[in-house]
């Protein structure tokens, strides 16, 4: 799930790029708490486990998935705090809580059916 998690940052981070290049610096900054658990995922699959060999057991790769979901629903949260409308935020607030959750439950369940 490595590569499909790149590719999943990868878009995140270029929707935010093309945000701040239109001058929509807000959205470009609302987008950025998405790519946090992709990326996690990229970075202890791919780089410290296949590419680095670094001997990471499953559960310590699903404890750094929940910190990444933790961290991202924070970063949500405060993002959202510069929304003057009530229904964009609490719309905001939903669906990306609801993305990261999501994926962060299918790669835990990789991760658990791989490993173990």
């Amino acid at each position: 799930m490595a590569i499909e998690c790149a590719v999943i940052a990868a878009m995140f981070a270029v929707m935010s790029i093309v945000f701040f290049r239109k001058k929509r610096s807000f959205w470009g900054w609302a987008t950025l708490p998405l790519i946090l658990v992709p990326l996690t995922e990229f970075v202890f699959d791919m780089l410290l486990v296949s590419a680095i060999q670094l001997s990471i057991g499953p559960y310590g790769r699903i404890i750094a998935i929940l910190v990444a979901v933790a961290v991202s629903c924070a970063w949500i949260g405060f993002v959202s705090g510069g929304m003057k409308n009530k229904k964009r935020r609490i719309t905001y607030i939903g669906i990306a809580n609801v993305f990261n959750v999501l994926l962060a439950a299918i790669l835990i369940y990789n991760i658990l059916m791989i490993e173990i």
